[in-house]
């Protein structure tokens, strides 16, 4: 063939024959028996097309422009494609090169990574293939990762609150070298979802992110901090603990009165760690509380019940007070956590 002449003309009088299936521009008709086999190659065919059509669009699109000048009053009467649309395309086509675009990755994926620099665009993409699993990932999990990675360095990045406080409140987004773990047939659907795969959740640190965190510029010379950390996290928050300028004294165990799903065993605890700086024994020693409180856990990721935090008011009313990775505002506490939200009102 030819520069110039027309491989393809879709129309009613030109359809597209595959075998047994003709395709015009209204629909796919089925002629005689097709065998299952070609049933399926021609399904992989449309798959192969459905996601090809945008990045045509666009790379014809940007040839245009590169040719010709002003492409898109041209390329709305020649396509009837809506201006967002061929805006898009073009836009994606533009800053994800060929040599990057993978095979059985949709375009809307690619779309999704198509503003960061190319070294980032093949790192996501190599991620988005590996998946979960085995199992590649889909558009909202590549969304939700990237948000979560965009949090996570804002976390690394951000400065904490002003200030020199004597109360620490934290409950750290931990980084497990874990996807997941394999829940019984018998759990409730979607549990793995809610109580575990933290990186769904929320954007996690690694320990040398969190021992990179400016804490100890910020507390007073006696200062106690509560540490919130689970069973696998124990041995590894010691750098942390110290980084902060803190020493370990002891511990409060949450009963969870439901079970989260591990490798060895059905966990059904948190440890709130009491650490210490200098002198700070509680300002109101008694009534001492117990060690291990019992209190079922609530259906939202890592949310720790408020009774903690009134044995913390209760112990120690005097003095600044700074949660760490919280959630909501809280009257006399100063939070910091980038999933901040305000207290409602009304």
């Amino acid at each position: 063939m030819t520069p110039g002449t027309t491989a393809l003309l879709l129309t009613d009088d030109a359809p597209l024959q595959l075998g047994h299936f003709t395709l015009d521009p209204t629909g796919l008709a089925v002629m005689g028996s097709p065998s299952y086999e070609e049933w399926e190659k021609c399904g992989a065919f449309l798959q192969q097309i459905e996601g090809a059509v945008q990045w045509w669009i666009g790379d014809w699109l940007n040839y245009g422009e590169h040719a010709y000048g002003e492409k898109y009053a041209q390329a709305l009467d020649a396509t009837g494609i809506t201006l967002r649309t061929l805006e898009t395309c073009a836009y994606v086509a533009a800053h994800v090169d060929s040599t990057r675009r993978r095979v059985g990755v949709g375009w809307t994926l690619h779309q999704a990574i198509a503003s960061y620099s190319p070294e980032e665009q093949t790192q996501w993409l190599a991620r988005v293939v590996a998946g979960d699993d085995g199992v590649p990932w889909s558009r909202a999990t590549l969304r939700t990762a990237l948000r979560l990675e965009r949090r996570r360095a804002q976390y690394a990045a951000g400065a904490l609150p002003e200030g020199m406080f004597r109360v620490i409140y934290a409950d750290p987004p931990w980084a497990y070298d874990d996807a997941g773990v394999i829940v019984p047939e018998t759990a409730t659907p979607g549990h793995e979802d809610a109580f575990g795969r933290a990186e769904r959740h929320y954007p996690v640190m690694s320990i040398e992110d969190l021992c990179a965190l400016p804490v100890a510029d910020h507390v007073t010379d006696d200062a106690v901090l509560f540490l919130w950390v689970t069973s696998p996290m124990l041995s590894a928050c010691w750098p942390v603990i110290e980084a902060w300028g803190f020493t370990y004294k002891t511990s409060m165990v949450w009963d969870k009165q439901a079970p989260n799903w591990g490798h060895y065993v059905s966990v059904c605890h948190e440890h709130l760690l009491i650490c210490t700086r200098g002198s700070c024994t509680p300002d109101t020693p008694t009534p001492m509380p117990r060690s291990i409180v019992s209190e079922r856990r609530s259906a939202v990721h890592s949310e720790k019940p408020e009774s903690f935090r009134e044995t913390i008011e209760r112990l120690y009313p005097l003095g600044a007070r700074l949660e760490l990775f919280g959630r909501h505002e809280v009257e006399g506490w100063t939070v910091y956590g980038n999933q901040l939200q305000p207290v409602a009102c009304g």
